[in-house]
């Protein structure tokens, strides 16, 4: 998806998330921690060590500085940046409108 196509603005971010990847089963088939790259109110994009399949379901907890968000999401593009390197583009489909607002707390220039 190009910059123009996207949603949302994506500002850059740097924080902790811890997440649950299911499979077309609904089962929890791999749960970890990673960074986030960057942030926008319709998603975020993590590095981590493992691919996620396209499409799969993810619940998200972002610890921003001073709260926890929770999120559910669905990946939208993986791209391998180094030998074992992931950049993984994550949608938020559900995110509650207290968790938003922490998120604006935390990014001001948060907008869709």
């Amino acid at each position: 998806m190009s910059v123009q196509n996207r949603k949302s603005t994506r500002l850059d971010s740097d924080q902790f998330i811890s997440y649950r990847l299911f499979d077309k089963e609904g089962n929890i088939c791999d749960e970890g921690m990673a960074k986030t790259k960057d942030i926008s109110r319709s998603g975020v994009s993590i590095e981590n060590r493992r691919s996620f399949e396209l499409a799969s379901k993810v619940e998200l907890t972002i610890a921003l500085s001073e709260e926890l968000i929770k999120a559910a999401a669905t990946v939208r593009n993986v791209k391998e940046i180094a030998d074992g390197q992931y950049l993984i583009g994550l949608e938020f489909v559900d995110l509650s409108s207290d968790d938003y607002d922490k998120l604006k707390s935390e990014f001001p220039n948060i907008v869709v």
